[in-house]
């Protein structure tokens, strides 16, 4: 599955390839609205929406569920801990080369709002068909 990520960053700034973030989007039009909608208030002077494509086993399937059901607007899937590698999908506002990969690790995903175990209702099943219909 193709999954997007936005990152706000100054002219001149470097994307922070040790942590590039656990929480992505399959909706790559919530990653550019995501952007500016922050960057109204952050004022960076752009951003970069990253792609990645990741294979099912590299998704914490808890969180994902769990971001789904509290967060359902925003397509969230939530990649487990790893290195990968990202295409440069869409430039704005900035400088940026935009043929270059780049690869990194996605992070931590320990954040105030995340789950070991999901309780809900949900399943896996739901996850999966919400991937099937962006791809």
């Amino acid at each position: 599955m193709k999954l997007f990520r936005s990152i706000l960053l100054n002219e001149g700034d470097e994307i922070d390839t040790s942590s590039l973030g656990n929480s992505w989007t399959l909706c790559d039009i919530f990653a550019e609205d995501h952007a500016d909608d922050i960057n109204r208030f952050l004022c960076k002077d752009g951003y970069v929406v990253l792609s990645i494509d990741v294979d099912i086993d590299m998704v914490d399937i808890d969180n994902s569920l769990f971001a789904l059901e509290n967060r359902e607007n925003e397509c969230e899937i939530v990649v487990d801990s790893q290195e990968v590698e990202c295409r440069v999908h869409l430039v704005q506002g900035i400088d940026f080369d935009d043929s270059q990969i780049i690869k990194g690790n996605t992070g931590s995903n320990e954040f105030e709002d995340y789950t070991t175990e999901y309780e809900g209702d949900l399943t896996e099943n739901d996850l999966i068909q919400l991937i099937n219909e962006f791809e």
